[in-house]
């Protein structure tokens, strides 16, 4: 990386920071923390759909919660993988749309300007919402 790019990278992880606290892991990715999730959510439906009913059916079908590692792995990998695009496609708008969810307290109804930017910038999956998903 060019020292442009790499100011800009240690720019946009100080804006990744709430409350003090850092939301990006090691290798840069964005954390998996609430307001995160929250604004990458039509993205992580859509993206991670199927490991996240594979999972789910594994649970479903297994008291012992060691049953499902594996599946639980792969929605991990998922989620870490759709946030670490999106942020590398989108990372300010990303980053503006999560610091106004956190500041919102979760609500992200009151963050609609900053997600119209986020699926500007990146429209969210076809059928980022699958026909009978309740969620």
């Amino acid at each position: 990386p060019t020292s442009t790019s790499r100011r800009s990278s240690l720019s946009h992880s100080r804006e990744m920071e709430y409350a003090g606290v850092a939301a990006r892991s090691p290798d840069g990715a964005p954390l998996p923390v609430s307001h995160i999730l929250y604004a990458a959510n039509k993205y992580i439906a859509g993206d991670c759909y199927s490991v996240n009913k594979e999972f789910m059916t594994c649970k479903a079908n297994n008291a012992d919660p060691a049953a499902c590692l594996k599946e639980g792995e792969r929605v991990r990998a998922c989620v870490k993988a759709v946030l670490k695009s999106l942020d590398a496609d989108c990372g300010a708008h990303l980053t503006a749309h999560s610091k106004c969810i956190f500041k919102n307290n979760n609500k992200f109804e009151m963050c609609r300007a900053e997600q119209a930017k986020v699926e500007e910038c990146r429209p969210p999956p076809a059928g980022s919402r699958p026909e009978g998903a309740k969620y």
